[in-house]
């Protein structure tokens, strides 16, 4: 009783005092209300019995699930034999953690800790207004719980995976952890720092879903798979309905490209015309401002390309040609930085005609050893038959089906046009 009482105390001074005084009292009320759902997620070293990687989780029902990131138990899914998870309460007393399933896509997990708290998160599923305070809870750095204050600010717009922007500082260690309104209700899950006072939370309604399956399925098994099946669709989720569409085209140079293909990819352009270099690049690049984190040493859902317009009246063809061939080098994928996780890449070179020009083409591509029919390409095009210009396009692309990367090389290069 006493509970909903302080409630419609805080509501009552919202009205009377001013909002900064307010806020500060709504978040200590909060805090010292929330506190016991809250928990620090340690993944445990076996071999040194010591911490390896921490978090933060909070109790989303009756029966002890905790929700937090993927990336926080990363380490356990890929090597359970290497380590353990284990929770930390707020009173400093600890415990073992059972991993119920895993949500790679949007960066989820749901565990499960024995006995579970008798308090736990309700969600909020409905629609918030840009401005409404809301409130995150976490354990960064080791240092102890804390609540941060800020604002929601709606989803980001140029996003393939929508994400909440929060105008407040999440630190190293907040992963995982709950952010909620002013009645403590979930909106969002801690998941990343964008800048000083700009972070990034996983919406509530992709925890709910995670959620409502391991009320259906419970204890999932086999997360290879299930890691391999999420990305599996969603890459061809968002590429067939990128390679269904007709692509808008831009002028760089002489030559139309296809201009922005998706909204969740920020471009951006730049002009290299220095006298010391005698030759003049027009360059536009456009990449995708999300990536799928699989573990510390894979990532996947790079989206990028690169074009660059090059002219001289300086440098003979001889120059030139070894400027354009200096120039021609594949986007340098770091997505992948351990042998185990792919192949090498293996590279096919050609020379074609396109537009009445002649192209000299290569492509590269690697496979993905442990989910099966994913790859990274690389796609690298310059222009060969003129003497003081030329076009340079440049795409890279991980965790995507043979046959998308293989109809995504056809269609840029079906999309070049020579404008005169």
């Amino acid at each position: 009783m006493f509970r909903y009482l302080r409630k419609y105390i805080i509501y009552f001074i919202a009205l009377i005092l001013p909002g900064y005084a307010y806020a500060q009292g709504v978040a200590s009320q909060l805090f010292i209300e929330l506190k016991q759902q809250v928990y620090q997620i340690r993944v445990i070293d076996l071999a040194s019995g010591d911490k390896s990687s921490i978090g933060s989780g909070f109790q989303i029902s009756k029966d002890g699930h905790l929700a937090t990131n993927f990336h926080v138990v990363s380490s356990y899914v890929h090597e359970p034999e290497k380590f353990r998870l284990e929770y930390v309460y707020h009173d400093g007393s600890t415990g073992n953690i059972q991993l119920m399933d895993i949500d790679v896509i949007h960066d989820l997990a749901v565990v499960k800790i024995q006995p579970p708290q008798e308090k736990y998160f309700n969600f909020n599923l409905q629609s918030l207004s840009k401005g409404d305070r809301i409130y995150s809870m976490g354990n960064p750095h080791d240092l102890g719980m804390l609540i941060i204050e800020g604002n929601y600010n709606g989803l980001i717009q140029e996003s393939r995976y929508k994400k909440i922007l929060f105008s407040g500082s999440l630190n190293s260690g907040m992963s995982g952890g709950p952010a909620f309104d002013n009645q403590g209700r979930i909106i969002g899950i801690n998941v990343s720092k964008g800048s000083e006072q700009l972070s990034f939370l996983v919406p509530v309604a992709n925890l709910k879903q995670l959620y409502n399956r391991v009320m259906e399925n419970g204890e999932a098994s086999g997360f290879e798979e299930i890691i391999n099946k999420a990305l599996t669709h969603d890459q061809q989720t968002f590429y067939s309905d990128l390679l269904g569409k007709q692509w808008k085209k831009e002028s760089l140079g002489e030559v139309e490209l296809p201009g922005s293909l998706s909204d969740s990819l920020k471009c951006w352009g730049h002009t290299v015309d220095e006298e010391k270099i005698r030759y003049k690049g027009v360059h536009k690049h456009c990449e995708s401002q999300d990536e799928i984190y699989i573990h510390s040493n894979m990532y996947a859902g790079v989206f990028s390309y690169d074009y660059e317009w090059i002219t001289t009246t300086e440098l003979n063809r001889f120059q030139f040609y070894n400027l354009i061939a200096r120039r021609f080098e594949h986007i340098d994928l770091d997505n992948i930085y351990k042998e185990e996780d792919a192949t090498n890449f293996v590279c096919h070179t050609d020379f074609v005609e396109l537009s009445k020009h002649s192209w000299k083409v290569s492509t590269c591509l690697r496979e993905y050893k442990k989910y099966s029919g994913l790859y990274d390409m690389t796609l690298l095009m310059t222009t060969v038959d003129m003497n003081h210009k030329a076009a340079l396009i440049k795409v890279a692309v991980a965790g995507v089906s043979k046959e998308n990367l293989l109809a995504l090389a056809k269609k840029f290069m079906e999309s070049i046009k020579w404008k005169n």
